[in-house]
């Protein structure tokens, strides 16, 4: 049962709606939720193809076959990241397969001990849209998990509300 998957339920597809609008549809039908079994277990994980990774944890009572603990802002905020994954792969941003370019940013952390998802804050809602729009790959990642973090708990702001029409396509 290492590659064992499930689709996503009607929670999980509510989800993506509310937080993608429609710019996730095509792929929505093949979308499939793995427990994370190999590699670092604590760690999500988008790949191709729709397949998400998650750590058991983030299930209810730790089981995949029950849906995300989604009203838990971290685990909605990191589910939310490796949607945008997906949403990135649509996009076919930055000229570059996303796997690829997430890889060699994890390789060049572990080599420098930088951090591929830090990004500066501004206050300004267009400033924080230019950023995203020119971020790598993870940087724009953890913009849209801070982003959804923050809508969960009820406090969204501007710059994530633009940022969110620019990944809904509005």
């Amino acid at each position: 049962m290492v590659f064992w998957s499930r689709p996503l339920d009607a929670q999980e597809q509510a989800f993506v709606r509310k937080h993608f609008g429609a710019s996730l549809d095509a792929l929505l039908p093949r979308l499939r939720v793995y427990q994370r079994r190999l590699g670092d277990t604590r760690r999500a994980l988008s790949m191709n193809g729709g397949r998400i990774f998650m750590p058991r944890a983030f299930f209810t009572q730790s089981d995949p076959h029950q849906p995300l603990r989604l009203s838990h802002p971290q685990i909605a905020g990191i589910f939310a990241h490796e949607l945008l994954h997906q949403w990135q792969r649509l996009q076919r941003l930055q000229g570059m397969p996303v796997t690829r370019q997430a890889a060699w940013l994890q390789f060049k952390a572990l080599c420098t001990r930088g951090d591929p998802y830090a990004y500066e804050r501004c206050d300004d809602p267009q400033c924080m849209l230019q950023r995203f729009v020119h971020a790598q790959v993870e940087q724009q990642g953890q913009m849209w998990e801070d982003h959804v973090r923050a809508c969960v708990v009820g406090q969204g702001d501007a710059a994530g509300a633009l940022i969110a029409a620019h990944v809904r396509g509005a």
